[in-house]
């Protein structure tokens, strides 16, 4: 019943923020789609950029509950990863459960936008780490997901089954369900300042 609830609430927060442009049938399919399969996360298929000790341990295979922020090659992957990282409280929420809870980003970004990913990433102006899916396999893996970009950000959990759809960066309330869920699933309180103030 539970996850009756959260499926009903997302496809009305997805309607919302997008001010219903799609019929709700269409946003209620798309998710029912993307619920159809597990997700395919094929790390060992991507480069991934983090320092050795974090590669050491790979927290991302054993987190319980992994928000998934897949970028293609059509979205701006440089002005996405900087606002994921001015967004901090993603990253907190990670040491806070002691990797329980685990960002996945997973970039496609194009033979052009390499040298500049290459450069924000030396300088720590994106996030530390992340996949470079050169090869476009994460897409060619999980057919279920819609090629629009409102349904490339979701929360999975441990059998990497999809349980949250949006993006809790651009939207308060998904952020809201968001930090429910993984405060329910992980039995934590995320209770550090400023953690509901969307920048």
């Amino acid at each position: 019943m539970r996850r009756i609830c959260y499926i009903l609430v997302i496809v009305y927060n997805i309607c919302f923020f997008f001010s219903c442009n799609s019929p709700k049938k269409e946003l209620q399919d798309a998710i029912e789609q993307m619920q159809s399969r597990k997700i395919a996360i094929p790390y060992e298929q991507m480069n991934c950029w983090a320092n050795d000790s974090i590669l050491k341990v790979s927290p991302w295979e054993k987190a319980k509950l992994k928000l998934v922020h897949y970028i293609d090659s059509a979205t701006c992957s440089s002005c996405y990863l900087q606002k994921v990282k001015m967004n901090d409280y993603l990253f907190r929420m990670e040491e806070l459960s002691n990797n329980e809870f685990y960002n996945v980003i997973i970039i496609n970004p194009g033979n052009k936008m390499n040298e500049e990913l290459e450069k924000l990433f030396s300088e720590k102006l994106i996030p530390q780490t992340i996949f470079i899916d050169s090869t476009n396999n994460f897409a060619q893996v999980n057919p279920n997901i819609p090629h629009e970009t409102k349904y490339h950000t979701f929360l999975v959990d441990d059998n990497n089954k999809v349980i949250l759809v949006g993006n809790p960066i651009v939207n308060k309330k998904i952020k809201d369900i968001f930090m429910s869920i993984v405060e329910e699933r992980l039995g934590i309180k995320l209770n550090f300042k400023n953690l509901d103030k969307l920048r």
